[in-house]
């Protein structure tokens, strides 16, 4: 445990009780009693870092290794970079993927989840991280361990604990929804067969074992005395297991709930987001004693349905509809993540004609597309491919209409994600084996190439725009996450987004179309945030331009 100097917070009476009440329904009220007290004691011990406000304004994803300097820990490189390069992210949060020694799956197949793998550096190191961000959001890894895994190695050797893995002693069939792997489900090792959702290199944990569950929980403070100030739950839906079934189990959002009590113990100001798409009933992972944010898988295709093929009325209907549910501002948006985009394969938010042309569209671009088996029916999946290639036309990286869509993006009622090669706007990796397509947006730089890379003109003004985009909505009170949201389409190719209440709300237009168009807003005078214009009346919008609209005089426009 860290010895930082930081005061311990009091264990929290009812923490322990909703904790108690969650391990009771999983495990029974003996073993849930018996797991509270452990808890709590280990809780004790923690020396958390509580900050007080709001959530921060966006979250940068970056491997632990995305930048190499043979003399220091990449963790260590990075922080150097991040403070040299960049300036520091400013209130942003930095999600460090995986850091944990691991053995594949880039961080994912995790050997040991309380230590950072020596060739990455220390916990120090990640928690340096700190120092040029607002924070940072780590991964708890709990669906699954690498086949490495000591306590996986002891059940093969006939010691150790069996209940703690799903374990076979033949083959059977089990459907289990949609995959993101092809592989059986089911794997051989020996003498059993064990459940294997990621692949043969990854083996599940039984949830159903309260030591699991008692580990995972160890792990999560280990987490938020880090430094964590979201911490995301990888894989949940996959974490409980019952057949015939598939994910989704009630268990599950137990399961979120149990853990939102144990970071309660220690830091109340912690966030948890549950790693699925946002989705209501039993889909639905978030409230008052549950995660407090999810992802909106369906934001990537629908800014690239309105900012490459000019149909923004699929975005508009989505922005309305999600500012209108209950935890509809509560999730995260992205335009690109680690593994690509998440084309939503099961029930895409497009209807097939317009997704046929967007995805002809991205394909003339080069953008790689990776194929989901549904139904016996091979449906996109995935696009594998960085925002400069999915931006780019014959002539290049379209870098107006690349900004536009991150101006968009930044306003939606969501808080907003970057990938750290998109925060400069870097070309795909070359040489990608088509074994493997996510490795063409998962490059990881030497010091000195990546730093002659983002001096170049293109890469600096982007890197320049998107860290201005953070500053700027850290300092809007109108895209606060319970600020309203309404979307309309003033003209053909043109969104307008209208955020806030009172005295000063916030109208962001986009044009994401080849001619200047004339629209107006309900203001007497504006002023645009971004780039500094002001007038009256009707507003001319260049081709691929994005203003946000205040009222001009009001005072302090943030």
């Amino acid at each position: 445990m860290s010895a930082s100097g930081h005061t311990a917070h009091p264990v929290r009476a009812p923490a322990r009780a909703r904790l108690g009440d969650a391990l009771g329904q999983l495990y029974g009220a003996e073993r849930a009693e018996a797991l509270v007290r452990e808890l709590a004691q280990a809780a004790e011990g923690v020396r958390a870092r509580p900050r007080p406000g709001h959530a921060r304004p966006a979250v940068i994803a970056v491997y632990p290794d995305h930048v190499l300097d043979g003399g220091m820990a990449p963790l260590a490189a990075l922080r150097r970079f991040l403070d040299e390069e960049v300036g520091g992210v400013g209130p942003a949060l930095l999600h460090v993927l995986p850091p944990y020694v691991s053995d594949g799956d880039d961080g994912f197949a995790v050997v040991d989840h309380r230590a950072v793998h020596p060739r990455l550096g220390t916990w120090e190191d990640l928690e340096r991280l700190s120092e040029v961000s607002g924070g940072l959001m780590l991964d708890l890894v709990m669906n699954h361990v690498s086949t490495s895994h000591p306590a996986f190695r002891d059940v093969l050797r006939g010691e150790g604990r069996p209940g703690d893995f799903h374990l076979f002693s033949e083959p059977r069939d089990i459907e289990w929804g949609t995959r993101v792997r092809t592989s059986s489900i089911l794997q051989r090792f020996g003498a059993v067969w064990a459940w294997c959702t990621y692949g043969r290199a990854q083996v599940d944990l039984n949830h159903g074992s309260p030591d699991v569950f008692l580990s995972m929980a160890g792990t999560l403070l280990r987490l938020v005395e880090a430094g964590a100030r979201v911490v995301r739950l990888d894989a949940i839906p996959h974490v409980w297991k019952r057949v015939p079934g598939g994910p989704h189990q009630p268990e599950a959002k137990l399961l979120v709930r149990a853990l939102r009590a144990v970071a309660d113990l220690v830091d109340p100001s912690v966030r948890l987001l549950a790693e699925t798409d946002h989705r209501t009933g039993e889909r639905c992972y978030l409230g008052e004693e549950l995660a407090q944010h999810d992802n909106h898988l369906a934001v990537p295709l629908l800014v690239f349905t309105a900012a490459l093929a000019g149909e923004g009325g699929p975005l508009v209907d989505w922005v309305n509809a999600s500012a209108a549910e209950a935890h509809g501002r509560d999730g995260y948006a992205f335009l690109q993540t680690h593994d690509g985009v998440h084309l939503r394969p099961m029930d895409p938010p497009l209807d097939a004609p317009t997704l046929r042309r967007v995805m002809a569209r991205l394909e003339r671009a080069g953008v790689r597309v990776s194929y989901a088996d549904v139904g016996g029916e091979p449906r996109p999946y995935e696009l594998n491919s960085s925002l400069h290639r999915i931006f780019s036309t014959e002539a290049g990286l379209d870098v107006e209409r690349y900004l536009a869509a991150h101006a968009l993006l930044f306003a939606l009622p969501a808080t907003p994600c970057l990938y750290f090669p998109t925060l400069f706007g870097l070309p795909d990796a070359v040489g990608v084996e088509p074994s493997n397509p996510r490795a063409a947006n998962r490059h990881r730089y030497s010091d000195g190439a990546l730093r002659a890379l983002v001096r170049q003109s293109v890469h600096a003004r982007i890197l320049k725009s998107l860290l201005g985009l953070i500053r700027l909505r850290d300092q809007t009170p109108a895209l606060r996450e319970d600020s309203g949201c309404e979307a309309r389409l003033p003209a053909p190719q043109v969104l307008h987004l209208a955020r806030g209440h009172g005295r000063q709300p916030l109208h962001v237009l986009v044009n994401f179309g080849v001619e200047p168009v004339s629209v107006p807003v309900p203001l007497r005078r504006w002023a645009d945030l971004l780039g500094g214009r002001q007038g009256q009346g009707d507003v001319l919008l260049a081709p691929s331009e994005a203003l946000w609209l205040v009222e001009a005089g009001s005072g302090d426009l943030t």
